[in-house]
């Protein structure tokens, strides 16, 4: 099996070299050409929980026509507002077998891969592990986390069991789940309550846990986006922002998706996590102050740094 990484960012680079060690060949991709020059020169290095310091070398290209094997699962973990651009500048190096698996924050990633590939070719993902990225070829990860894989609208079927046994055999923890579409809400509210507040504030996840009006604030978040979810037929567990602070504290010292997007001054996901849950509370008429406002506050910061101020 060959798999290609689309996104080798932080997440990426952690589970292309986690995937690296099974029988699978990987190759990360990637348009930040600083990052793969780095990790094709002197390999990739993880900054492990333990403290210790490991090395991968893997096959890396930033550009499509570098593929240089036919690609037979492509995990997807491109920022949301890429996808569809990105899965189509990498269809000349798949086949009419290929799976997509989207691993990416937000919702809404699946039906943009679907409008290219067809519904028969996407699988559903969700991952909890903490990644932030260091500097050109080197990651830390920042906190484990289960993986679960499944299919868009049905049971899991054969072929997501393959792929979660690949998973295993990296030694991920990976979960086959019927019901995808509910974890992928379930983890939509634990982006609501981390990646805003701490890219805004400029903070690790653990302070959402240590400082009260962190808290707070994301409790709101989060409470107000679960509120969004049951509107919309979601059975949603009644502990998220319990399941919130959780993850918080098991990546305490990571930097937040969006938090490292904000410090590179890229533009954030804040559309399909934040923005979603005001997009789908605006159609069912939910109030949802407290995501509209922290919507908003990154759009005024993604603005400042668009114009250089």
């Amino acid at each position: 099996m060959h798999i290609l990484i689309l996104g080798a960012g932080a997440m990426g680079s952690l589970l292309g070299a986690r995937l690296s060690r099974t029988e699978a060949s990987v190759t990360l991709f990637s348009t930040n050409r600083e990052h793969i020059q780095a990790i094709q020169a002197h390999g990739l290095s993880i900054l492990e929980l333990d403290g210790s310091e490991q090395h991968y070398h893997l096959a890396a290209c930033d550009h499509p026509h570098k593929i240089q094997e036919e690609v037979d699962l492509v995990i997807v973990l491109v920022k949301s507002y890429a996808t569809e651009e990105a899965v189509g500048s990498i269809l000349g190096s798949c086949h009419t077998g290929t799976l997509f698996l989207t691993l990416q924050n937000g919702i809404g990633n699946w039906e943009h891969i679907a409008g290219v590939v067809g519904t028969e070719s996407v699988l559903l993902g969700t991952t909890a592990q903490g990644v932030t990225r260091l500097g050109p070829g080197k990651i830390r990860h920042g906190g484990n986390g289960a993986t679960f894989i499944g299919e868009p609208r049905e049971p899991a079927s054969h072929r997501v069991q393959c792929i979660v046994d690949v998973f295993r055999n990296a030694g991920l923890e990976a979960h086959p789940s019927d019901t995808m579409q509910q974890l992928i809400w379930e983890k939509l509210m634990i982006n609501v309550g981390i990646n805003a507040i701490t890219a805004l504030a400029g903070i690790r996840n653990g302070k959402i846990v240590e400082v009260e009006e962190a808290r707070e604030l994301s409790r709101a978040a989060v409470e107000e986006a679960v509120t969004v979810a049951q509107a919309r037929g979601f059975k949603m567990p009644g502990n998220m922002v319990e399941r919130m602070i959780k993850v918080a504290q098991a990546t305490a010292v990571n930097r937040s998706s969006m938090g490292q997007d904000v410090d590179r001054k890229k533009r954030t996901e804040i559309d399909a996590i934040n923005g979603a849950v005001v997009h789908f509370a605006r159609q069912d008429q939910v109030p949802v102050p407290v995501n509209k406002t922290l919507t908003q506050l990154i759009k005024i910061l993604e603005a400042g740094y668009a114009k250089g101020d």
